[in-house]
């Protein structure tokens, strides 16, 4: 069983997050974790370094700490020089410079004009109906008479073959970044395979739990997509509660990972490392008995990392990204057993995810990886530009900010207007451009939904 008592998830994922007043912006705390990192890897105490660029001790650890008053451009030359960072630090700092005033024009304008502006309160996209539907079959309570269907008559159920074929089609349309049709789709399986588990034979009853399963998932996956991280931790709950009760040890790792990371887009980032950590002793016996059950088992650990990245510490994300590494090379070749795109690939693709979260710049624009494999799907591909596309924002790099996020766009237009890494982008080149943004950046800002000034 599960270190953590399943009862035991919905007191962790109900402790309340809280938002810390005043933050510093995106590039001002890139640029404090850059500056540490460099200095880690040029092996200098903060001492050291400050001898190096003429300054007290208590100037670099200020500068490695993320707050409101950045440190000084004289300094920040200083250290990208005894650094060796060949302008990132100067041009992050720069960017979080543009943070600042534009963040002093929004109160500005909130003051002055009732017009309201730009990412921090971007309009919310349209609900696409099919979502809607999605919400409405999780949030459906019933209690039909054992046997019988809904309003008391016996339905025409589906075949088990019917739903296994059903929840391939959900899980492809997810993994080609079509959301809507993954929604419309998951929401008639669901109602579908409740119906058989309530008619389906002892015989049949872990396979059909099994799909039951795995259909919650296919819906947490969405939901977590279109912004329903709740809802979806209440899909992905319901999922490991049914899988529990399967035979298919790998289809309880996977909605343990499902839950994992429904906590993660939540901000509960310790409870969702608690459940890896119990997830992956759950699975390990088990690894050496199929590529299924090491491809969960790998899959556990890149939720780790991102979850570990997303806390600030590098060292997890490091030990999570090495065991996930071990377990793709042991599989030996990208593979998308149980809609997982675990492989080589795909533990690559989560160093450049990682790198992002833990603002090593260098690391994600350094990347160069090829993912032209139809084995790799289009939601890895893109969230891999989008994170490009970010670190390209941050140094102000413009051109090719806008122009990865385009590409992005073209490959999945479903998942880049959704997602909250392309508003991120497009909304930090509209606050640091220094002049009237142009008419793509503003039809691209119009299609993410941000509202551009007036």
């Amino acid at each position: 069983m599960l270190g953590i008592p399943l009862g035991a998830l919905g007191e962790i994922f109900a402790e309340a997050s809280q938002a810390t007043a005043g933050k510093a912006g995106d590039a001002a705390v890139l640029l404090s974790v850059e500056i540490r990192r460099l200095r880690g890897e040029a092996g200098l105490s903060q001492p050291e370094l400050a001898v190096l660029v003429g300054y007290t001790r208590q100037y670099i650890s200020m500068a490695e700490r993320p707050q409101k008053n950045l440190p000084s451009l004289d300094l920040v030359r200083a250290l990208d020089a005894a650094l060796g960072a060949g302008g990132t630090l100067v041009a992050l700092r720069e960017g979080a410079k543009n943070e600042q005033r534009a963040r002093r024009e929004t109160l500005i304008r909130r003051a002055v004009s009732p017009i309201s502006t730009l990412a921090d309160a971007s309009p919310a996209m349209p609900t696409p109906a099919a979502v809607l539907e999605l919400r409405d079959a999780l949030t459906e309570y019933r209690f039909d008479v054992p046997g019988r269907g809904p309003a008391g008559t016996r339905g025409a159920y589906a075949e088990l073959r019917d739903l296994k074929r059903d929840l391939k089609a959900a899980f492809d349309a997810y993994q080609q970044s079509r959301f809507t049709i993954a929604a419309s789709r998951v929401s008639t399986l669901l109602a579908d395979v409740r119906l058989v588990s309530e008619e389906c034979s002892e015989s049949d009853q872990d396979e059909v739990f099994g799909v039951l399963a795995l259909s919650y998932q296919a819906a947490a996956s969405v939901l977590v997509k279109v912004g329903e991280a709740d809802l979806a931790w209440v899909a992905a709950e319901r999922g490991l509660t049914v899988a529990m009760r399967s035979g298919h040890l790998a289809v309880q790792g996977s909605l343990v990972r499902s839950v994992a990371f429904s906590l993660l887009s939540t901000g509960r980032l310790e409870p969702a490392m608690r459940l890896i950590d119990s997830g992956a002793r759950l699975l390990e016996p088990e690894i050496g008995k199929g590529s299924t059950t090491l491809s969960v088992y790998g899959m556990l650990f890149l939720a780790g990392a991102m979850a570990a990245a997303r806390f600030g510490d590098s060292a997890r994300t490091v030990d999570y990204l090495h065991e996930a590494s071990s377990a793709a090379d042991r599989l030996g070749r990208d593979a998308n057993d149980l809609w997982t795109a675990f492989g080589p690939t795909n533990v690559a693709i989560h160093r450049v995810n990682t790198a992002a979260e833990l603002g090593d710049i260098k690391t994600v624009l350094d990347s160069t990886l090829q993912l032209d494999s139809p084995v790799i799907p289009m939601e890895r591909r893109v969230r891999y530009f989008l994170d490009i596309a970010r670190a390209h924002s941050l140094v102000g790099h413009h051109e090719e900010a806008l122009g990865t996020v385009i590409k992005a766009e073209r490959m999945a237009p479903d998942h880049v207007r959704q997602h909250h890494l392309a508003r991120k982008v497009v909304a930090t080149l509209i606050q640091s451009s220094p002049r009237k943004s142009g008419v793509e950046l503003e039809k691209l800002a119009q299609r993410v939904g941000i509202a551009m000034a007036v």
